[in-house]
This record gives C-alpha cells, structure tokens and sequence, in this order.
C-alpha cells in the first residue's frame, strides 16, 4: 500500500487551485481516469487532491487487486462507504472514520509522479503532519490500527499520532475540520512571504492559519 494524496472535496477546482499556487504549491499533471474535474498539487513531498466530485475529505493509496482487498475486507465486517469493482472500470473502494474521514484505496496512480520544474517549496514551508477531525480518539485509533497504521499515543491526554510511511496524522479529541500543520524553520520569514502574496492569514496562540477557499486548515506552527 502507497500513500497517493490527501483528497479533499472542493466547490471550484480552479479558485482552490490558484489559491495554493498562489502559496507556492506545484501542480501535478492528472490523469483522465476520472470522470469528475480535479487536480493536484504538491509542496515537493505531500500531494493534495482538490476533487468537484468527493464524498469528503480522506487518505487515498495505490493497492494492487483492490477488488480482491476489498472483498476480503467485507467478509471480515468491514462496511464500505462505496466500491467501485469491475474489469471494465477504475477500481476503488472506501472505508470511513468514526468522523467521517475517508480511506480510500484505488488501483493505480491517479497523476504524473513528477510536477512541474519548480523545486522550491511553498512559502508554508512542506507540510509536517496532518490533522483529522476526532471526536472519540479510542475508536478513531481502533480503525486505523486495522488499516495498516501505527499509532503513538501522546502523554497529552486526548492525543495520538497516526503514522503510516511519508505520513503523520495528528489526532487531537475536540478537532473538527481537517488541517494541514506546518513547522518552518523561521516562521517570521514564512509569515513574511505569505503577506507578501496578499492571502490573509490570522494569528492564532501557536503560530498562524490560513484557511483554503475548500475550508481546508494551513497551520503554521513555531518548532
């Protein structure tokens, strides 16, 4: 199993698009496998799919034989959000969260491996964890666990760290929306370049926010 993006559902493809280019974000040449419009950007490492046509926010993989997987899945009681099986079509299958955040597993890439030239990363800096909604953190660690993940409870009471290879979600009971945490190594300097693209951003007790026009949550964090 290979992490592919974090997917998120957008009402304008093209406004969410500008918006993180606007950051520095590079884009990734999609695919035309889908029907729906949607495209994909990147700080270098973390890929971000920007979908018009998305349940809700969720991880994606590349599985083999995901019809297979899937299968054996539901035999061990295991219900699917949907499925989407057949030798004639793109096979894909999701499973949801306690809070409603997707797992989703697909056959195959879904864009280019490779962005555009740009190496830089964007002036947030690359994305350090993630955050997903979590009301109840024990039966959000339960489903995790079962899908391949590794979890580290945190001394701070209602916390937890999620890990699965190239990527480390935060869960943090009282979390509602879905954020992506930065740290840079000057966060001044981050915050300067940010202004300097004429976004709007707020301070926050730990760092700065940036809110995405999908609703999606930038936080940059001090290290």
């Amino acid at each position: 199993m290979h992490f592919l993006e974090l997917s998120l559902p957008v009402q304008s493809v093209p406004e969410s698009l500008a918006w993180y280019l606007a950051l520095g974000f590079a884009e990734h040449e999609t695919s035309d496998i889908r029907a729906h419009h949607y495209a994909v950007v990147s700080d270098g490492h973390f890929c971000i799919g920007l979908h018009s046509d998305c349940k809700a926010a969720g991880l994606t993989f590349v599985r083999p034989d995901v019809a297979r997987y899937a299968r054996q899945r539901a035999t061990e009681g295991d219900q699917f959000e949907y499925t989407k099986l057949g030798e004639d079509q793109f096979n894909e299958a999701a499973l949801t969260d306690p809070d409603g955040t997707l797992f989703n597993i697909v056959e195959a890439r879904t864009f280019s491996s490779a962005g555009s030239d740009k190496e830089t990363a964007p002036c947030t800096g690359t994305v350090d964890k993630l955050a997903f909604p979590c009301l109840r953190l024990e039966e959000s660690i339960e489903f995790w666990q079962r899908n391949e993940f590794i979890v580290v409870e945190s001394e701070t009471e209602g916390m937890a760290e999620l890990h699965s290879p190239g990527l480390t979600v935060e869960l943090r009971e009282g979390t509602r929306q879905v954020g992506l945490l930065f740290e840079p190594e000057d966060i001044d300097e981050c915050i300067q370049a940010i202004a300097a693209t004429d976004l709007s951003y707020n301070k926050i007790p730990d760092g700065y926010e940036l809110i995405a026009p999908e609703g999606t949550r930038l936080l940059i964090r001090k290290r």
